[in-house]
């Protein structure tokens, strides 16, 4: 159930989470709760690796995190003892899982540097590219040159040039073999022979106008700085042109002298394809929901799909977050929300709602929006009653998954004050996003929205600001939001609204 082509670092996913006294114990109490119902969850899926991770969350949480708060030593007792003996059997089965969680990493890790090792066998064995019926022979040191089209590689038609001028579509008699030999860029051969360079004691004669006024016209001979792009000059770069002629794939003995000399081609009848990027694929179920707010997603044909890729420890000691699980939302829940918010949106009044969803198979799924009790301007909006919107969560066993609001009239962004909110969402759930809707930005509607972790989160936990103010960027010089690159417009996922107003 989890695939991975990083290696796996246990220690950086269940980094431990420091306290913020601006968030109430009761909030870090939920989130241990959540902790252990994603820990159930993987429990049930028989994926162990998580569950391994979820657990250790949790015996952090609550034996590092927790105790450091400054309300600790005044919360119930009944709550402590209830957390600690769930503390006592996370540590047990901890205990009893380890074996099997790291023969399952060395698997994994195994898999990941056989891939790695196949990827990179196969992109020096793959030499041979064909585009369209033409086939480049490409050695690794041409790879190592940044390019595929180096100008001393030989080229192969692997069909008749006849064929190659009928699949250009173009109403036009073939040329004469006089006018190819006289006039062609390819030489007197035309398209079957290779280029020459013009020669000195020849050139091409025209006639002359009909006035009978002598016209002079120069001849087709070129000083040497100004010879056809395709000339290449080698005195520099004898190394370079050695090292990948040696590499390539060309006719012997007969071919050999005039193949260093040979230039790239001056045309090109067909588009030639793109060499696929390592990167990994992301395999989506059908109907297949929309990447949201992505562009340049390059898919690969070659690599296995990544669920997560769980980063190591930076240089400067810093510990970067494991990658967030997979978000989908229903394709028309942003639409129902603004139906929603219209009448506040005419009195350009701010509105906000609550996403709240389920986990399945290392994926989330927001199935209810939830529509809280609020007080509105047009400029902030803010809930006045969170224990109704706890008790829908804990009544229908929902993840908070981050919330939703609009900007009447100003662009697609997070403000200051967004940001602090948004900040309590994420630290309950890293995979927490916030939606705003910007009916008025004409540049775009809509923005998905998360803290970078851990340069966003960590600004935010250390302002004591309040209210419209601007933010430090990180010491890493990123941004401290980000769009979304892991949420999905899936027209597969269902939802209900339920409206607390």
């Amino acid at each position: 159930m989890r695939s991975s082509t990083e290696r796996i670092n246990i220690a950086a996913s269940a980094r431990k989470l420091d306290v913020d006294n601006r968030i109430s114990l009761r909030y870090y109490y939920r989130i241990a709760d959540n902790i252990l119902k994603q820990a159930d969850i993987f429990r049930a899926e028989k994926n162990i690796i998580d569950l391994y991770i979820m657990l250790l969350r949790f015996s952090s949480l609550t034996s590092e995190t927790i105790p450091c708060h400054r309300d600790y030593g005044a919360s119930l007792r009944d709550q402590k003892v209830y957390f600690k003996k769930r503390l006592v059997n996370a540590l047990t089965e901890l205990e009893d899982l380890k074996p099997q969680v790291q023969q399952k990493i060395i698997e994994l890790n195994r898999r990941y540097t056989y891939q790695s090792n196949s990827v990179q066998q196969s992109a020096v064995k793959n030499q041979n590219l064909t585009y369209h019926g033409v086939t480049k022979a490409v050695g690794p040191a041409a790879r190592e040159l940044g390019y595929y089209g180096s100008r001393t590689q030989h080229l192969s038609y692997s069909k008749p040039m006849e064929e190659q001028f009928q699949r250009m579509s173009l109403n036009l008699l073939r040329p004469k073999e006089e006018t190819l030999s006289k006039h062609s860029i390819l030489g007197p051969n035309g398209l079957y022979g290779q280029w020459q360079p013009p020669r000195s004691d020849r050139g091409v004669k025209y006639p002359s106008n009909v006035d009978l006024t002598p016209v002079e016209f120069p001849s087709l001979q070129q000083p040497k700085e100004n010879e056809l792009p395709g000339k290449i000059d080698h005195s520099n770069s004898e190394p370079v042109a050695s090292s990948v002629e040696s590499t390539l794939t060309v006719d012997h003995v007969d071919k050999e002298k005039s193949h260093v000399d040979e230039p790239c081609p001056m045309i090109s009848f067909e588009e030639p394809e793109t060499s696929p990027a390592h990167n990994d694929i992301t395999r989506q179920p059908s109907p297949p929901p929309v990447l949201a707010e992505v562009q340049d997603l390059v898919h690969a044909t070659h690599a296995s799909k990544t669920d997560c890729t769980i980063e190591n420890p930076s240089a400067d000691g810093i510990v970067h977050s494991e990658s967030p699980l997979e978000l989908h939302i229903a394709t028309t829940m942003m639409e129902s929300f603004m139906k929603l918010a219209k009448s506040n949106t005419d009195r350009n009044l701010e509105t906000c709602g609550v996403l709240a969803g389920s986990l399945k198979n290392r994926k989330f799924y927001v199935t209810a929006l939830i529509i809280p009790k609020q007080e509105s301007t047009s400029n902030t909006c803010q809930t006045t009653n969170e224990e109704e919107i706890f008790e829908v969560q804990d009544k229908k066993s929902l993840f908070p998954l981050g919330w939703i609001h609009t900007h009447p009239t100003q662009s697609c962004f997070m403000s200051s004050v967004d940001l602090h909110t948004h900040y309590s969402y994420q630290i309950m759930l890293p995979e927490a996003v916030a939606i705003v809707m910007a009916p008025t930005d004409t540049r775009r509607k809509h923005g998905i929205f998360r803290l970078t972790a851990p340069g966003g989160m960590s600004v935010i936990r250390q302002c004591q600001q309040r209210g419209f103010h601007p933010h430090n960027p990180p010491p890493d010089g990123g941004s401290i939001y980000d769009s979304c690159t892991d949420v999905y417009m899936n027209p597969s996922v269902k939802f209900e609204v339920i409206d607390l107003r």
